[in-house]
């Protein structure tokens, strides 16, 4: 394959009239420039140019090989130009991936104002709560729930914001069924939970240095954690949620806490992606709008 260096050095040497400007330009001595050109000649088996003391002549065929090499010019010129605007601000392909309740009541109601910010982004949003590695996929971001100890892996993790699940139900259960003594008393009430791993379904709850699980029998099972607070609300089961996603339902007695002495480890929302190394402008865009717009 012929050098494409030595197709920009002629190139530039005719734009430039001359040897010397062009040693001057491309920061090449000129007598590596005229050795260049004299060897791709040769290579070719044809005269590009004609020298002489005082100027340089095309032949024509230089002249046609010089439209080809003015067009291979440009086209890396706007190469580089291409990769220079990409790196200066977010704009581009955008692929994300988030945990369907979090992407219901945070995530979406959040990206309206980060695209209108930054109007040469285009973003495809995977709502899904299986797991998703962005090595192994093409996701450029990936937010996810994470309770600690967390595993160690090559990504990089930036962390959102923090959460913790509580305990709750609906103020008509509790007329019901009265108020629990303690975290074991509730084994007998109808429950509302998220899939297991499974048959077994456990919840692992701390007071203070105390650690305690509750094994129960889901009334209900499901996904959407959107619509186990709803059932909740319409009194079919005590629920495990986290307590930033029914701030308001418990703040206006929709639904009830719980023995609040009893709670979770709190959870980590993480964006989780590849590399910081080489990092798109429209990644550390949505990483850092995510940041300042975490959940807590």
């Amino acid at each position: 394959m012929e050098d494409l260096n030595d197709l920009l050095f002629f190139a530039k040497v005719i734009e430039h009239r001359g040897f010397s400007a062009a040693s001057r330009q491309l920061g090449v001595p000129k007598s590596r420039l005229s050795r260049r050109i004299s060897q791709l000649e040769q290579r070719l088996g044809v005269r590009l140019l004609q020298r002489s003391s005082r100027r340089l002549v095309l032949t024509s065929v230089g002249e046609l090989f010089y439209e080809r090499c003015q067009q291979m010019v440009a086209l890396g010129e706007s190469a580089h130009e291409l990769i220079d605007e990409a790196v200066s601000q977010p704009q581009g392909l955008l692929r994300v991936s988030c945990p369907i309740s979090l992407a219901q009541f945070w995530l979406t109601p959040l990206l309206p104002e980060f695209m209108k910010a930054c109007p040469g982004v285009r973003l495809v949003l995977t709502v899904s709560n299986r797991r998703v590695d962005p090595l192994e996929e093409p996701m450029d971001v990936v937010i996810r729930v994470r309770r600690p100890p967390f595993d160690d892996s090559s990504l990089v993790v930036r962390p959102l914001g923090r959460t913790q699940d509580v305990l709750m139900a609906s103020p008509a259960l509790l007329r019901e069924r009265g108020t629990p003594a303690d975290l074991q008393s509730l084994g007998a009430w109808p429950t509302l939970s998220l899939p297991a791993e499974g048959e077994r379904y456990a919840w692992r709850l701390a007071k203070g240095n105390q650690a305690d699980e509750l094994l129960h029998a889901p009334r209900m099972v499901c996904g959407d954690m959107l619509a186990l607070r709803h059932a909740a609300i319409e009194g079919l089961g005590v629920v495990l949620l986290p307590q930033i996603l029914c701030r308001d339902e418990l703040a206006d007695g929709r639904l009830v806490r719980l023995l609040p002495d009893w709670s979770c480890t709190d959870s980590e929302v993480q964006a989780v992606f590849p590399t910081r190394r080489g990092m798109l402008p429209a990644v550390r865009a949505l990483v850092d709008f995510l940041a300042r717009h975490g959940p807590t």
